[in-house]
């Protein structure tokens, strides 16, 4: 009864409260195999620090993208979509922050919009939008805009005209603010940029029941229809959207987009996923899109004003009167949760926050792709039918993604990601897309089984794995991973206690004790409070015993303490591996290994590689190898195009006297041999001779699962 009943719990969630329906029986009208997927094909790590709005030349082998951090409008060569390569930048710093970008069908320019960076509010100058010419990569022409604080860009299909939403939200903490913000029409004179005719379209909400700021509109995305005749712009905070007609430059109807049902979501930030309390919350979108027929629009419900703190939290579509066709409820956040890209810690404040999004047809099919802003994610949905959007998967992002770009010409989709200075470009595929067994999907069977942050790793009885997640979960627990195939499936979590309470661990490490139970690794801060433990539990997960460090090396310890345990074949000799390097050494971290006969502690000395710029190097896990023989993560604290270290090596302290320094050995560098270059690559485990690796996702992005086969 019980999964019965969580079956249907699940499915009640995952369709929203609205039926999906199958497909229409429309066939693509193209010949070329319809498209069921996408697939991975490259990340990019852009030049600046930020990639925030994305956009595409009109043959789809130019991208360029707005960098606020460095204040430049940056451009990438796709011209082989599986290897990026810098095309080259624009500092536009003289101007002021780059908010948006586009690149016009003639591929002539990009249009940048520009706003002012004076913190003093009353200083603030209205923005300007620069055409940057694409041959030279220069400055050629500045349009001054009529409003503070450009924001969303889009241009008619001609061409002819940019659409510009004028946010001007002034001071984030004094909604409402004195000036209202608008929409900038520009008839661009592409000969003559600085002669473009710049007509304001302002938004009247004094009429429309919901706005809850009339007097301060803030429009924050602006997209035109396939015709080109109408344009939407969605007001968030006041959870408006408002159409206009473009020819003559007015609103012709504003409405309010009400609230999102959910039967059940987590309202509470307490390092746990419970999904038990319903609510509704405001939609205020941001991202918007035309369906193809451009009578409906699909909408990226995010959520932002102060007292609506649960948000939208998933995506609706809604048609030109006002009227909610579909809403996703609490669909899209129970698949993060099965997919272990749920926030927790934005629990109590908008949830996944969806922002980015776009349609786009391919093959005859068209898509919706909206992006998750805290859960790392794109989310694809079949739209052949708006009224039931079909979900087709969850695609993993680099972190934060803000830009969504669909080339449907070179089956293609990208995204721009904020956090973490990345570029993602996926794949069209024919059929569903299926991962190698070799790097499954993790996923949970059940909504009340969440599961990230997968810290350590180790093997399990036939086809399992264990995993433990680090504080990302309390009260702690350990998790039984079925490897089938594609799929890795959470299906157990098994609590741990102590004295027979709910415990409280930063777990870091797994292995599976030989005479029953598990030996945990628990990392402790700075101060020995709370202090590194070893800790032994029985089978059921209670708490048996519990080894600290030695005084003079507790004291020692900083925040970065037990990053894994491996134990003796008899279960008498436990090691751990302590990251960083203690208080006073320097160019090596401490490979610790406790006998349990003599309650004494001995270590050795592991000399750590050469650290990145800006960053460090240090041990993530132990793995017994047998014979005295361990394998460790040895990496840096970076991401993508910054990390240089992330690999295997192994060593033995067979004959070593306490105190002596380990002599190690290069097994596998997991960045030039696997790409694998997320930055928390934490968890080993050796089953049937092969040894799999596993990255700690921080509690919402990408879980990496790989066979890196046989070490050599």
């Amino acid at each position: 009864m019980r999964k019965l009943t969580l079956g249907l719990a699940l499915g009640m969630l995952l369709s929203g409260g609205i039926a999906l329906a199958a497909a229409s029986g429309v066939l693509p009208v193209a010949a070329a195999p319809a498209v069921g997927g996408f697939k991975p094909l490259a990340r990019y790590n852009v030049s600046g620090s930020i990639a925030e709005i994305i956009s595409a030349s009109p043959d789809g082998k130019l991208l360029a993208y707005t960098d606020a951090g460095e204040q430049v409008v940056g451009f990438i060569d796709i011209k082989n979509p599986a290897v990026p390569v810098e095309a080259g930048s624009v500092d536009v710093s003289s101007f002021g922050e780059p908010t948006s970008v586009t690149i016009t069908p003639n591929g002539r320019y990009a249009l940048a919009a520009i706003k002012d960076d004076e913190e003093d509010i009353a200083a603030q100058k209205p923005g300007v939008l620069l055409f940057i010419d694409l041959a030279s990569l220069t400055v050629v022409g500045q349009v001054n805009l009529l409003g503070i604080g450009p924001d969303s860009i889009a241009l008619t299909p001609d061409s002819a005209k940019a659409l510009i939403a004028i946010e001007d939200e002034e001071d984030t903490e004094n909604l409402p603010g004195s000036r209202p913000g608008s929409v900038n029409i520009v008839k661009l004179d592409y000969d003559t940029p600085a002669n473009s005719v710049v007509t304001n379209v302002p938004i009247d909400l004094a009429s429309v029941p919901g706005a809850n700021f009339v007097s301060d509109p803030q429009p924050e995305f602006v997209a035109v229809s396939p015709d080109g005749k109408t344009a939407a712009v969605s007001v968030q905070e006041n959870n408006v959207l408002s159409l206009i007609d473009i020819e003559s430059a007015t609103v012709v109807r504003s409405f309010s987009l009400g609230t999102s049902k959910h039967r059940a979501a987590d309202l509470i930030e307490d390092d746990d996923i419970k999904f038990v309390q319903p609510f509704e919350g405001r939609r205020e979108p941001d991202a918007v899109a035309f369906t193809p027929d451009g009578r409906a629009l699909v909408i990226a419900n995010e959520g932002d004003t102060e007292g609506s703190d649960s948000g939208g939290r998933g995506f609706s579509v809604v048609d030109l009167e006002g009227k909610i066709l579909y809403d996703a409820g609490s669909s899209l956040e129970a698949r993060a949760v099965l997919l272990g890209h749920y926030p927790d810690s934005r629990s109590e404040n908008k949830g996944i926050e969806m922002e980015g999004g776009t349609l786009a047809t391919f093959s005859g099919t068209p898509f919706a792709f909206l992006a998750s802003e805290r859960g790392s994610f794109l989310a694809v949905y079949d739209l052949t039918n708006p009224r039931a959007p079909r979900f087709v998967q969850l695609l993993p992002t680099g972190i934060s993604p803000e830009g969504v770009l669909a080339i449907p010409s070179r089956g293609l989709v990208l995204t721009a990601n904020e956090e973490d200075g990345t570029v993602d470009i996926f794949e069209a595929v024919p059929g569903r897309y299926v991962p190698p067994v070799t790097q499954p999907t993790v996923r949970s069977g059940e909504l009340s089984l969440p599961w990230s942050a997968l810290s350590g790793l180790d093997n399990g009885p036939d086809n399992a794995l264990y995993a433990v997640p680090d504080r990302a979960f309390q009260p702690s627990r350990l998790f039984t991973i079925r490897l089938q195939g594609s799929r890795a499936l959470v299906e157990a979590a098994l609590p741990i206690t102590k004295d027979g309470a709910p415990a409280n661990y930063d777990l870091e490490g797994i292995a599976v004790a030989p005479e029953g139970g598990f030996w945990l690794a628990s990392e402790g801060e700075e101060a020995n409070n709370p202090p590194n433990l070893l800790i032994r539990t029985d089978a059921r997960g209670a708490v048996q015993e519990e080894i600290t460090l030695p005084g003079e090396i507790a004291a020692r310890v900083g925040d970065n303490g037990f990053e894994g345990v491996a134990v003796s074949p008899s279960g008498r000799k436990v090691y751990t591996v302590i990251q960083r390097e203690l208080e006073g050494d320097v160019g090596f971290v401490r490979v610790g290994a406790y006998d349990r006969d003599t309650a004494s502690w001995a270590f050795y000395n592991y000399p750590l590689d050469t650290p990145p710029e800006d960053g460090w190097v240090g041990l993530s896990e132990i793995t017994a190898l047998g014979d005295e023989s361990f394998a460790v993560i040895e990496r840096d604290n970076q991401g993508a195009g910054n990390a240089t270290v992330k690999r295997i090596y192994s060593f033995s302290l067979k004959g070593l006297a306490p105190g002596a320094t380990v002599s190690k050995q290069l097994r596998v560098d997991l960045l030039t041999q696997f790409g694998f270059d997320l930055e928390k690559i934490e968890g080993t485990a050796l089953k049937r001779g092969n040894l799999w690796v596993v990255n700690d996702n921080d509690g919402a992005g990408e879980t990496r699962l790989l066979n890196i086969g046989k070490l050599p």
